[in-house]
């Protein structure tokens, strides 16, 4: 039986076409992908109004409270964004039907799991081991590839990977009950890497960060915002910060926020002493 370890070289051997795969598993990953495509593409997709396992970690804990409260409104993602997203979903399927060519051991696929009413779904159990897959830019890609996602987590996927670990407690598949790992694909350039992280402490202190996440979005709204930045060095004017430039909810929480169109994107002001040179845009 393989052992996690070796699973990128494994993977590479497949890549070469010296692994194991065969139809089957290319029919196995034909009928999942088709089955993503129907789910994202045959209705309209409605955000979650519920507490997640993927979602107790969100960093700013107002835009958790606006997921679960208000979720209706969000701004409407476009349609490359959902385009986007089904790119992940192809290759979490085409990875996942990787490693089982490779011979390791893959289990528990999408399995759903339900932990102090928190409910959510893991994408697999490889080789005993609760691992997430995920697409990633280069940029990103970089912070798994080093070991560095502790220090820079702007999305929770620490919370989120242990949050699993922590519900397959007394899961006979998860044989690994204190570690789990991010198997990420460099969306670019094909690069694959296996990020793994021991929980143990996460784990120790995992049930009270469930109880006060949902707890939290039973009560009021957290008045605590993430806090504006400089629009630059010389500047007088304040910006959202890049966090909350990506927030769905960003004008809900900042409904006079003022919208400049600069050459290399959108910046979100929410106080302006200096008018900027460059076009404002209509804040629907």
């Amino acid at each position: 039986m393989k052992k996690i370890d070796t699973l990128i070289p494994d993977l590479e051997e497949v890549i070469y076409g010296r692994g194991g795969w065969n139809s089957a598993l290319g029919t196995m990953m034909g009928e999942a992908i088709a089955t993503s495509a129907n789910t994202r593409f045959s209705k309209p997709q409605e955000p979650r109004g519920y507490l997640s396992l993927s979602s107790i970690g969100t960093p700013c804990k107002r835009k958790l409270w606006y997921r679960i409260n208000k979720p209706t409104t969000s701004e409407p993602l476009s349609a490359s964004m959902l385009l986007r997203f089904f790119y992940g979903d192809m290759i979490e399927e085409l990875i996942l039907h990787m490693v089982m060519a490779s011979g390791h051991l893959v289990e528990g696929m999408q399995e759903r799991l339900n932990v102090h009413g928190i409910r959510g779904h893991r994408d697999a159990v490889i080789d005993g081991m609760t691992v997430d897959v995920k697409s990633a830019s280069p940029y990103s890609f970089k912070k798994f590839k080093n070991g560095e996602l502790r220090a820079n987590d702007p999305f929770g996927y620490i919370s989120q990977l242990s949050s699993y670990v922590y519900a397959a407690k007394d899961d006979p598949l998860v044989t690994n009950k204190t570690t789990g790992a991010f198997l990420v694909i460099d969306k670019v350039s094909g690069e694959i890497c296996l990020d793994v992280y021991d929980f143990t402490e996460e784990l120790k202190t995992k049930e009270q960060e469930m109880l006060a996440a949902k707890d939290m979005v039973a009560g009021d709204i957290p008045v605590e915002r993430v806090p504006p930045v400089p629009a630059s060095k010389s500047s007088p004017n304040m910006k959202l910060d890049k966090s909350c430039t990506f927030c769905d909810y960003k004008k809900e929480c900042w409904p006079t926020v003022r919208m400049f169109q600069y050459s290399y994107g959108i910046e979100y002001l929410t106080h302006v002493e200096k008018m900027p040179q460059v076009p404002e845009m209509v804040n629907d």
